[in-house]
């Protein structure tokens, strides 16, 4: 039974399965948590946290238990992102469904790992940068992602630890032209900004391995080196024939923030370029939500959140909600819950950023899995309309691989 109580009633050891706020709104990653002393209670207090909900064995005299729909809310209030104008998708791209546009994206994926791996190659043994290589690369990219994002995006979740720097070149590229064509960039800006992408990262190439694949906490001496790597970019970049300008910024300024906190110049606010603070957004998302050799990948939702919550310091605002816009606030391949009970993986998003589409799997009242079914919950009612969801769900809880559902593992 999931019983909702005041925080003072709390004690440690307690296990929270929500707490009655927004995402935003309470001190910890996750909402759900065990209280693990009086300091974690002294937490939730400072920030105004009045209430929780937890689970208790039924008694005879047993509080009203909250009704389904309520049980989990939305997990993160987007105060300024959605709203009447721009609850839906900013949609300059063609749509073509996804299970169509996979096939082509994955080769095109493989084209732009192969240029990645290719280019930090030539780097690390002190060649020039391929950029017709990279730039033919993004050229397929920017045209998948004009025929459905969320191809591209499905198949940036398919990672290797020890790949890492390569995948995170590609994904950040990806990501990019998304961002780019979501705020209405022509083809020429958009490019430039995802070939910066795509080569943001060259100068870890200058890193000795044994500290980029650090298994454990780095020391002083090493982080310096890893920021480093920003130098070595620039200089790297400097001697590369016919590379835009912006492309080159990317490299130089993903490390800044708008608040002055970055590096390698503690840069702030507008000395950042345009392109420089959407690749420092695109290049923590991805970090964050990639398994690294040192630690697992944070889920998209959950990281969404956090870089709302870096948008009043580190990060750009504006930026971070058309970010957040164009990811979607319930991004392809999370597990969600419906208002029904029924679990689905996100297939693809829809104009509506609150209603994808959605993949059907299981139905947590009857606790058993169900024949796949897609709906979309942005059609009237009969055709998915009549559904809405939730929440989000911890897929590993589950036991669910939202890849496999989909089909690209």
């Amino acid at each position: 039974m999931i019983k909702k109580v005041p925080i003072e009633e709390l004690q440690p050891g307690t296990h929270i399965k929500r707490f009655d706020c927004g995402w935003l709104d309470h001190p910890f990653l996750f909402n759900r948590k065990r209280i693990k002393s009086r300091e974690d209670l002294e937490r939730l207090k400072t920030w105004g946290v009045t209430h929780a909900y937890i689970e208790i064995e039924p008694g005879p005299d047993p509080a009203p238990v909250e009704s389904t729909p309520e049980k989990f809310p939305p997990p993160v209030e987007f105060k300024h992102i959605i709203t009447p104008q721009t609850a839906r998708v900013d949609r300059e791209l063609k749509h073509i469904p996804v299970h169509h546009e996979i096939v082509r994206a994955q080769k095109v994926r493989q084209q732009a790992s192969l240029a990645a791996r290719n280019i930090l190659a030539d780097v690390r043994a002190g060649k020039k940068v391929r950029t017709h290589e990279a730039e033919a690369a993004v050229g397929e990219m920017d045209n998948s992602i004009c025929h459905n994002k969320d191809a591209l995006f499905l198949l940036m979740r398919l990672r290797k630890k020890d790949e890492y720097t390569f995948d995170h070149s590609v994904s950040v590229g990806v990501l990019l032209l998304a961002f780019c064509r979501t705020m209405g960039f022509d083809q020429e800006t958009t490019r430039a900004i995802g070939l910066g992408g795509l080569l943001h990262d060259v100068g870890k190439m200058a890193v000795p391995l044994a500290i980029l694949n650090k298994p454990s906490a780095l020391s002083d001496a090493e982080f310096k080196k890893i920021q480093q790597h920003v130098v070595c970019c620039r200089e790297i970049l400097a001697d590369t024939h016919n590379l835009p300008l912006s492309a080159a910024q990317i490299a130089m300024e993903h490390h800044e923030r708008f608040d002055g906190t970055g590096y390698p110049y503690g840069l702030n606010g507008k000395a950042i370029s345009l392109g420089g603070q959407m690749a420092a957004i695109a290049d923590v998302f991805d970090a964050l939500t990639s398994d690294r050799c040192y630690r697992n990948g944070i889920d998209q939702v959950e990281v969404l959140r956090k870089l709302y919550g870096w948008s009043r310091s580190h990060f750009n605002e504006e930026l971070v909600h058309r970010f957040i816009r164009c990811i979607g606030i319930y991004p392809a391949g999370t597990l969600v819950q419906l208002q029904s009970g029924m679990l689905g993986v996100v297939v693809e998003s829809t104009d509506s950023l609150l209603c994808p589409v959605v993949r059907l799997v299981y139905d947590t009242k009857r606790d058993w899995a169900v024949s796949p079914k897609d709906i979309d919950l942005s059609k009237p009612n009969g055709k998915g309309g009549e559904e809405r969801i939730i929440g989000y769900e911890c897929a590993k809880r589950w036991r669910i691989n939202p890849l496999k559902i989909l089909g690209i593992t």
